[in-house]
């Protein structure tokens, strides 16, 4: 089937596989919200553009020539394909990824209070990249970071949020049932739960491994399951407040750990933090943080 140099417009398929179909103009016109003239012509320029008749045209419609269906298996074929892609592109969510990572503990609490931070239907998706400390947000790997120490790298834009404070926290019965959880002797006549070193939190695990007496009664993969256990009863353990406080379950039966308290900081590349979907996650963490202030301090 030879080519002229004119070229073929997938609009103009689209018009010959309706008119194909049924079989004239009159009836393709409801279909293709086009005009008989108008279907009349482009089908007129679809053969000039092929160079051959696709159609044999008399009164009672239009029949398809031997070029005609051959090229009507393919556009069959192409309007499958199209109504693929149609089916793609309508599962593509539009709204923009914000990129944030963050420790264990503050990733779930960032997922507690998703909503506060993405509210609507046009709000930006979040990728929450949970225990990832060594994101380099300087390379994008990352669009938002929650720190814990000051970061000093050049490009950075850092916000400081407020402190976190730890303690010690047992299951209400379990602390009643055991006075020595109240004291120092904890560390030798109470039950602890603990994160194994590959669910390790960081500081808080190797500040309580340098004062156990004895070896603790449960050893948990993740810190969650740590949180679970304790708070079932099962021992005494280490958390931050803003862990520990919030759950109902737990009371707190130590001071404040200073060793483990630290400030938390925000922070975000230089040259994104000014797009849109990233400025405004920023800002709703911000403001989730600076409320709930009080609890990350022990409150």
């Amino acid at each position: 089937m030879p080519f002229k140099n004119e070229i073929v417009d997938w609009d103009d398929l689209r018009l010959f596989l309706a008119v194909a179909q049924a079989g004239g103009l009159a009836g393709a016109t409801s279909v293709t919200q086009a005009s008989a003239p108008t279907l009349s012509r482009r089908m007129t320029h679809l053969e000039r553009a092929f160079g051959t008749a696709l159609f044999d045209r008399h009164q009672s419609g239009y029949d398809l020539t031997s070029a005609g269906r051959e090229l009507l298996d393919q556009v069959r074929n192409m309007d499958l394909q199209a109504q693929s892609i149609n089916a793609w592109r309508q599962q593509i969510d539009p709204r923009p990824v914000v990129k944030i990572t963050a420790g264990v503990w503050t990733s779930v609490f960032i997922a507690r209070h998703l909503n506060r931070i993405t509210r609507g239907a046009t709000a930006p998706r979040i990728e929450l990249l949970t225990g990832a400390n060594f994101l380099n947000l300087s390379r994008r790997e990352a669009d938002l970071g929650i720190r814990n120490q000051k970061p000093e790298q050049q490009g950075l834009a850092r916000r400081r949020i407020g402190p976190v404070k730890f303690a010690i926290y047992g299951q209400k019965d379990y602390v009643d049932a055991n006075p020595h959880a109240g004291d120092d002797t904890r560390f030798a006549a109470c039950d602890w739960v603990v994160p194994s070193v590959a669910g390790t939190t960081g500081s808080s695990t190797l500040w309580l491994s340098q004062r156990l007496i004895t070896p603790a009664n449960l050893t948990c993969g993740t810190p969650q399951t740590v949180l679970e256990a304790a708070g079932e009863g099962a021992g005494l353990c280490v958390l931050p407040c803003f862990i520990g406080g919030a759950d109902p379950r737990l009371t707190r039966c130590s001071d404040f750990i200073e060793e483990l308290t630290h400030t938390q900081w925000l922070v975000s590349h230089n040259e994104n933090r000014t797009l849109p979907h990233i400025r405004q996650v920023s800002r709703a963490l911000y403001a989730l943080f600076t409320k709930e202030k009080a609890l990350f301090a022990g409150g």
